[in-house]
């Protein structure tokens, strides 16, 4: 079995559509039975597909890791290396000043504000990032913008399985300069691929990260259809993130609305699957991942949920500045008091991720264990397999937190 072939069939891939881009289609991305993406080999491959494929995808042996490509990318010179955050020049928390924006965009809104930044200072002619989709049963999808309205208009949380290949097939095809914004795993993996492909790796000049919990299949969004009374089938639109005035930052709303216009809001606390700790519809390959801070992306943005900041309903986002360019920008949003951001420290900004943290590190190194245990494959990653220490209540939660992601599937 090849080393492809024990990352799908032990629950690795991410259906991120690396390995697609990378071999031009020929390996598939297609939705599997619990409506998630997932890579699809041919009866037979060729040793250099092969080899294209692992070397992007993420959670592959044969690609770079998030360190290895910080240190490529990276000119590190003044800035820090801090364990879990990655490297970084600066660390901030808040949010634009524009009100009228923050009401539309999903925490502080500095991701849309760098985004049209990048495009009105003609540093990229296109946003890469996820977009609603027209096409029956899927709500979302990876498309370019190029214009600040169309940017905002894509602005917002899409807690839903996408994948790169079609919109990396576009960036071969149409010359220009692009940002990509993606999870850490799709930075990683869009990173790789520019380290091989000359195309891509001209074109795609900034990276826009996002901090991440975990991804989700398409059955969590229908599950929010089913809770606010909508057939699954009429589902149009979901806004995972609707802002609720009355309420803290923390305690927002998902709105979800059918083809014929009819929606509701639901509270997120109030309604039954939608804690995050608890894992339901998440991907297995995300039980894996050691990545939270999008540790390749030249800013890395989510939510401040320290308490702060929290008291706000219309949010305030950590911000992590790695790249020289990336920090030009944030500095003239603060001389032109477009934005409003205190500075962290390293702690604070990883207290702001304090449960992703403790899962993906502290956790990761559990289920490592188990899986060395049972002498299971798994990809390498930048925490070492252990249980000892683990409090036993600590490893009951990780644990049961599996079986949750198993019988949610």
């Amino acid at each position: 079995m090849n080393e492809l072939d024990k990352i799908i069939n032990g629950g690795y891939c991410i259906g991120c559509g690396a390995c697609a881009a990378a071999t031009h289609g020929r390996i598939e991305i297609v939705e599997d039975e619990f409506l998630q993406y997932q890579a699809k080999l041919p009866a037979a491959i060729e040793s250099d597909d092969l080899a294209s494929a692992l070397s992007a995808c993420p959670f592959s042996n044969s690609g770079l890791n998030e360190d290895e490509i910080s240190e490529k990318v990276f000119d590190q010179e003044n800035g820090h290396v801090g364990d879990v955050i990655g490297y970084y020049r600066s660390l901030y928390a808040g949010h634009v000043t524009n009100d009228g924006w923050r009401d539309k965009v999903t925490s502080g809104g500095i991701i849309t504000w760098t985004l049209t930044q990048l495009l009105e200072r003609g540093l990229v002619d296109g946003v890469i990032h996820v977009k609603r989709c027209s096409r029956p049963g899927t709500l979302f999808e990876y498309g370019v913008s190029r214009t600040a309205d169309e940017v905002l208009a894509g602005a917002k949380s899409r807690y839903y399985p996408v994948e790169i290949s079609k919109v990396m097939d576009f960036v071969h095809e149409t010359e220009g300069r692009y940002v990509f914004v993606g999870l850490p795993c799709f930075n990683k993996a869009v990173r790789n691929l520019c380290l091989h492909d000359p195309v891509l790796n001209e074109r795609i000049v900034f990276f826009v990260g996002l901090v991440c919990g975990h991804l989700k299949s398409k059955a969590y969004a229908e599950m929010l259809a089913w809770r606010a009374g909508i057939d699954p089938k009429r589902l149009a639109q979901v806004d995972f993130r609707w802002k609720l005035p009355d309420r803290p930052s923390d305690q927002y709303g998902i709105r979800v609305e059918d083809v014929e216009g009819n929606s509701k809001v639901l509270v997120a606390r109030e309604t039954s699957g939608t804690n995050w700790g608890l894992g339901f519809f998440k991907y297995e390959a995300c039980d894996y991942c050691d990545d939270i801070f999008s540790e390749t992306a030249d800013i890395a943005v989510g939510d401040a949920w320290l308490k702060q900041y929290t008291a706000d309903s219309k949010g305030n986002s950590v911000v992590v500045v790695r790249s020289r360019e990336m920090q030009q920008i944030i500095n003239d949003g603060l001389a032109q008091g477009a934005l409003q951001l205190d500075v962290l420290t390293a702690e604070e900004a990883l207290m702001s991720q304090g449960g992703g943290f403790r899962h993906r590190r502290t956790g990761l190194g559990d289920r490592l264990f188990l899986k060395q245990k049972r002498a299971e494959w798994v990809p390498e990653k930048r925490v070492d397999p252990v249980t000892n220490g683990i409090p036993v209540m600590r490893k009951l939660v990780y644990r049961y937190r599996m079986f949750l992601r198993e019988q949610s599937a």
